[in-house]
């Protein structure tokens, strides 16, 4: 199926809310979070958000990124969350996203635009 980061998640507000908990094997810079994982789990929660919420599945069409600050690995547990920001009508969503720090500081900020799919699309 493919290679996905050991997320645990809840639907709460501001919509579905993930948690991860980085290790020494997730840094990019010694010490520091790599960016293109904390890009992967927030890809990865704010795709989920049309399930969770939905029960549809979805993809990514675009994903833009914020970074603002860079994420220890020892800070703690991270916590994704995302959020529709126009609604839930339509194929296509417009959703929002962040990366906390355990302190709730935002480190990476997100948008993009997320297409439902049927749920066998790309079955072969």
């Amino acid at each position: 199926m493919g290679w996905a980061p050991p997320l645990e998640w809840s639907v709460e507000p501001p919509g579905v809310v993930s948690t991860f908990r980085p290790g020494p094997g997730d840094a990019g810079r010694p010490g520091f979070l790599h960016g293109g994982l904390a890009a992967t789990l927030l890809d990865e929660t704010m795709a989920a958000l049309s399930w969770a919420t939905d029960r549809e599945h979805s993809v990514t069409a675009t994903l833009s990124l914020r970074y603002r600050c860079p994420v220890p690995l020892d800070a703690g547990p991270l916590r994704m969350e995302a959020w529709y920001h126009d609604g839930r009508a339509g194929r296509v969503r417009k959703v929002q996203g962040r990366l906390l720090l355990p302190d709730g500081t935002p480190a990476v900020e997100a948008s993009g635009l997320f297409v439902r799919v049927a749920a066998d699309a790309g079955d072969d």
